[in-house]
């Protein structure tokens, strides 16, 4: 059956003449892809100016501080050559240099000698140098395959080392007569060394001798620059010309003012922009104003300026200690100036204000009572100390006494626990010896508790080390406030309230301060009236020993002459003499009880009663004589505990010292003290 044309036809598939619609091939596309290159060449350009100054503002920065110091130097450079010339136009200069030109000239004949051999020494080195190195690398080699080899190879090397020190080797020397020409050596290797030696031995001494004689001119040429120096104010002209090129030459990335101060583990980028810390010249603000020095500065212009301490980066190297060490701040962060200074919500440690900027030095210095060249922080110290904070806010390391007499304390608890805990451990092995099934583990039962018998004597020894301490450190511990305990046996009870109501009211500038505000405290008349009952009941009962009425004026003599006023002050608040460290006692004669004045004049560091920190309470009399002592307690033979033998508290913790007065020259003070005043 043949195939039928119509039927092959209808097999294949024909394309339509015109063809369908394609946006690719029907219509330009030029627009888009114009459109996509401006795109992204604008996002290349945009990515690189990011990249170079969006995220390098500090860029910028530095530009303007090169444009602006360089400005400044050339405006100061002809004063700076005025300065410079003045100081050497004056006669002191003028000798100095006659004396150095003078010491110079009379050795120059000498050093010139001197240098002609030199040169020529020089010579004859450079000429025996590489013969010398080759033969003496070569002849090290030999020597080590000596070393190294065995048997009839190690002769053989020998043979070689032998003759290589016999090789003549050919030098060419330049001729003594120094005219350029050459002479011929034939040396050995011995030779060849001994040569070079002598050379090298010879231009040491010529050196040495060239260096005795300028001696004397260097000295004189130093101290002819140092009073340059000294004298000058300011730098002069060749110091600045270097800073010019130094700005010509400016380093603009961050390596080039970084600091890693490995130490600390900082890495502060603070110079990138206050580049002018460290530069040799004191700018100021108006030094690098916009519109030139002597203009209204703007905020650059006081970034730029130089530390305003210089002695203290001379202590506190920043390429040390960093600069963030101090300051505080992100040292890192360089995009902007609230990153960098540490505003930014998430840092923890912002820059510290103008006002607060010394209290960076308390990192380090926090155990210093007194810092050098941080006055604020010193008068914050003793303000904290004079006005009594210290009293109720213990801060760890400035009230040393009482920090160690805590350590001290808790030390000798925990080795009175050991001991105990040893006893036990004594009482469990003997017993556990008697019972034990054969002698070995007796004895070593036997041997285990005597051990720690001695353990034991050497912790006793160590306690009564641990009490000898606690007893001197007791002494030596002084508190703001006075002893409470003493109320009853001091103060009249009728002018506690009143005290505790308004201590300005009546001694104006006191430590104490006021707690209540009566018009916003509704219960404040009453928390005065508790508290004033809560300390008369809880002080000390008794009386102080009768005391006579003293001389009024013999006591106005010894209160100015003993060193009273040294920290007392008298008089009114507006006309008070004496200082500000102490009570005013002014008013003394209203409160306080004429006996116990007296008493406290003639020793205020003697307690009422002894206290035992071990126990936590006041001794009284039964303690004493339950154990069979007598009632009586100082620092010397009497400091112990009559119950347990701790180191008892016998001294008032008061800053007063004792004048040693006799009881008259006491009566005396007191009774002029209470003339000043009387109770109401």
């Amino acid at each position: 059956m043949a195939d039928s044309p119509e039927a092959s036809q209808s097999l294949v598939k024909k394309e339509p003449e015109v063809p369908a619609h394609d946006p690719i091939v029907s219509r330009s596309t030029s627009g888009i892809l114009l459109l996509c290159a401006l795109l992204l060449t604008g996002s290349l350009v945009w990515a690189l100016w990011d990249e170079t100054f969006g995220q390098r503002p500090w860029k910028g920065i530095q530009q303007e501080f090169v444009s602006r110091y360089t400005r400044y130097l050339k405006s100061i450079r002809p004063q700076a050559g005025k300065t410079e010339a003045e100081v050497k136009e004056s006669t002191e200069y003028q000798t100095l240099d006659a004396e150095a030109r003078a010491a110079q000239e009379q050795v120059k004949p000498d050093t010139g000698e001197i240098d002609q051999k030199v040169v020529q020494i020089q010579k004859q080195l450079d000429a025996v140098t590489d013969p010398f190195q080759n033969q003496r690398g070569r002849l090290t080699v030999i020597n080590y395959n000596v070393e190294t080899a065995t048997g009839s190879a190690k002769e053989k090397y020998r043979r070689q080392a032998q003759e290589k020190r016999q090789e003549i080797v050919e030098v060419e020397l330049p001729a003594p007569d120094g005219s350029g020409n050459t002479v011929t050596e034939r040396m050995n290797y011995e030779q060849l060394e001994k040569f070079y030696n002598d050379l090298r031995d010879e231009k040491a001494k010529l050196l040495g001798r060239k260096a005795e004689l300028l001696k004397e001119p260097t000295e004189l040429a130093k101290k002819r620059d140092d009073y340059l120096r000294h004298h000058m104010i300011g730098l002069g002209p060749s110091q600045i010309d270097g800073l010019l090129r130094k700005m010509d030459n400016f380093d603009y990335s961050i390596l080039g003012h970084q600091i890693s101060a490995n130490e600390s583990d900082i890495v502060d980028r603070c110079e990138v922009c206050h580049i002018g810390i460290r530069e040799p010249l004191d700018i100021r603000p108006a030094d690098l104003a916009p519109d030139g020095p002597g203009k209204k500065p703007d905020s650059l212009a006081r970034a730029f300026v130089s530390h305003p301490n210089r002695e203290l980066l001379q202590i506190h190297n920043p390429d040390r200690f960093g600069c963030s060490g101090c300051h505080w701040g992100n040292g890192r962060a360089t995009t902007s100036d609230v990153k960098g200074h540490g505003r930014h919500k998430y840092w923890l440690w912002p820059l510290f204000e103008r006002e607060n900027i010394q209290a960076g030095c308390q990192q380090c210095h926090g155990k210093d009572r007194v810092t050098q060249g941080a006055e604020a922080l010193n008068l914050g110290r003793d303000l904290f100390y004079e006005r009594g904070c210290v009293g109720c806010h213990r801060y760890e390391g400035f009230d040393r006494e009482t920090d160690t007499l805590s350590a001290t304390r808790l030390n000798s608890t925990q080795i009175q626990d050991q001991i105990i805990g040893n006893e036990k451990q004594i009482r469990q092995d003997t017993e556990a010896a008697n019972q034990a099934a054969d002698d070995a583990e007796a004895q070593r039962l036997l041997a285990h508790a005597e051990s720690l018998r001695v353990s034991n004597s050497l912790l006793a020894a160590r306690i009564d080390q641990l009490n000898l301490q606690s007893k001197y450190l007791m002494q030596d511990q002084k508190k703001i406030g006075p002893n409470l305990k003493d109320v009853r046996l001091k103060l009249r009870k009728e002018w506690i309230p009143i005290w505790l109501k308004d201590p300005q009211a009546f001694r104006p500038g006191t430590k104490m301060p006021t707690f209540w505000r009566f018009g916003v405290d509704q219960d404040g008349d009453e928390q005065v009236k508790a508290i004033s009952a809560y300390l008369w009941q809880e002080s000390f009962s008794g009386n102080a020993s009768d005391q006579t009425r003293g001389d009024n004026a013999h006591g106005k003599e010894l209160f100015e002459t003993r060193g009273c006023l040294g920290c007392h002050s008298i008089g009114d608040s507006e006309s008070s003499i004496g200082g500000a460290f102490a009570a005013n006692l002014q008013r003394v004669g209203e409160k306080a009880n004429y006996e116990y004045i007296v008493r406290w004049i003639h020793n205020p560091r003697e307690r009422w009663a002894p206290y035992c920190p071990k126990e936590k309470r006041d001794l009284t009399a039964e303690d004493y004589s339950k154990n069979n002592k007598p009632y009586a307690f100082n620092t010397e033979l009497n400091s112990r505990c009559p119950n347990d033998g701790a180191e008892l508290q016998v001294q008032n913790m008061t800053v007063m010292p004792n004048f040693r007065l006799t009881d008259r020259d006491a009566r005396d003070i007191a009774s002029y003290l209470f003339s000043l005043s009387s109770p109401p």
